[in-house]
């Protein structure tokens, strides 16, 4: 899991090997530290998968920009270039299946804002953003 610098988010969400995959945390946060080991299994599990991370308290830019509400948070990139917030970790299994359709990189086309309806959480209560 790649750690993004303070000052280099922006760049490293726009560029061209832009991750598809964005754990975001606080490094006091006792959650987000349990989250980070059970996606670094998922990784163990998929290699292929590149998974970025970031430290909210150095980037509020970052929360601004995709309205992230709580940590631990997971953004993942759509095909379409939309991103999806989950805020709930449940297992190594569901993470790994919620990841299963996610390639390496995303295809880079300018757009990588939250889709409309953005922060409208879903009605089965999984703990999912769309």
């Amino acid at each position: 899991m790649k750690e993004w610098e303070a000052g280099s988010w922006e760049r490293e969400l726009e560029g061209r090997s832009a991750p598809r995959v964005l754990f975001v945390h606080t490094p006091l946060c006792g959650t987000c530290a349990l989250a980070k080991r059970m996606l670094g299994i998922v990784e163990t599990m998929r290699p292929e998968l590149e998974i970025a991370s970031a430290n909210l308290n150095v980037m509020p830019g970052l929360a601004e920009r995709f309205r992230i509400e709580s940590v631990p948070c997971l953004l993942v990139r759509g095909e379409d270039g939309a991103w999806t917030k989950t805020y709930r970790f449940g297992s190594v299994v569901e993470l790994s299946e919620r990841l299963a359709a996610v390639r390496k990189a995303a295809p880079v086309d300018g757009e990588s804002g939250l889709a409309d309806g953005a922060g409208e959480h879903s009605a089965d209560g999984s703990g999912e953003s769309r």
